[in-house]
């Protein structure tokens, strides 16, 4: 069945981290919904076809808080298109909207986190960055715009060598970089007057899931008393976590680090942990660059209650969604 090659593609590409951040992830999974939309010969197939990607998804990158709250507002709008009824071409032009409407929102945030990032950038700024984020990115390339001259320290960031992709784009635009070894980054912080970082998801306290090697960074930056800035939109805002839900982080395969000729000489008894993301506490971050202008971690209750419009929050559990509508469409 096509669709399913289509989902098993984007899913095996998940896993192999050849999709690097959170919002390429959700851009992919939006022209997977966006091509199983236009294909779809029934509303039965539009249902099981939406719940199932957005449930695949999040399962292999539960961590993406982009990715569950884009999956709510997707979820809402079918979950509209069965309770009222709605024919197959109103059906797919209101989940084809919604699409649309959602990338225009995340384009527009990042827009805006980049001016309000680059002028935090002065010339003569020695900033230290890790992994790819498309955010980050685009707070270089706007300060570049400015003729502000800088230059940047890439890590490595394994797994996946994020860094040396980051390092070729950045060069490409005549930006001076240097590409370090994670391992490294505290020898070259006294070099650094700014940390930059993206983010994965940002948790009610404050606290930012970024790739793994970031709350080194920052702790190592901490230490050094060079600020931390992280790029996020507040599409990245996890509201589970005001509930004391934890962020489950997802582990790459051990073939990442350790070929299988490799394992087989050092021993089948050597075990990995490959963790792809890490936690930085709170106290280690100096502001959040958000749409809504710079923020202290600690007013990232406030803005939540702010984004929402309510309080407490109310975040409604993706599968229990998912759940309800199947329901509707089999009771129906």
């Amino acid at each position: 069945m096509p669709s399913k090659v289509i989902v098993s593609k984007l899913i095996q590409d998940i896993i192999s981290w050849n999709i690097r951040s959170s919002t390429e992830l959700v851009e992919r999974t939006f022209e997977t919904l966006e091509t199983l939309t236009k294909k779809t010969a029934s509303i039965n197939d539009l249902v099981l076809n939406t719940t199932h990607v957005i449930s695949e998804v999040i399962k292999v990158r539960p961590t993406s808080a982009m990715l569950i709250n884009c999956s709510r507002d997707i979820l809402a709008v079918l979950n509209k298109v069965v309770s009222e009824r709605l024919k197959l071409d109103e059906s797919k032009t209101a989940i084809l909207n919604k699409l649309m409407e959602l990338r225009q929102k995340i384009t527009d945030d990042i827009e805006r986190i980049a001016t309000i990032g680059a002028n935090r950038i002065v010339s003569g700024d020695k900033i230290m960055t890790s992994a790819y984020s498309r955010t980050v990115m685009k707070i270089f390339e706007k300060a570049l715009e400015q003729n502000k001259k800088f230059e940047v320290y890439i890590t490595e960031s394994r797994p996946g060598d994020d860094g040396k992709i980051v390092a070729s784009e950045l060069g490409k635009l005549g930006l001076k970089v240097t590409l370090i070894l994670d391992s490294a980054m505290r020898y070259f912080m006294k070099y650094v007057t700014k940390v930059f970082l993206g983010a994965e998801a940002v948790a009610a306290n404050g606290a930012v899931i970024s790739k793994v090697g970031s709350s080194l960074m920052a702790l190592i930056a901490h230490e050094a008393r060079v600020r931390v800035f992280i790029a996020a939109s507040t599409l990245k805002f996890n509201y589970e976590t005001v509930f004391g839900e934890l962020v489950k982080i997802p582990h790459a395969p051990e073939e990442t680090i350790l070929p299988k000729e490799v394992k087989q000489k050092i021993g089948e008894l050597v075990k990995t942990e490959i963790p792809i993301l890490d936690v930085i506490p709170p106290e280690y971050v100096d502001a959040i660059i958000t749409e809504y202008g710079v923020i202290a971690p600690q007013a990232i209750p406030l803005l939540m209650r702010d984004v929402l419009k309510a309080w407490p929050l109310q975040a409604t559990d993706v599968y229990v969604v998912i759940d309800r509508i199947l329901k509707a469409v089999n009771n129906g």
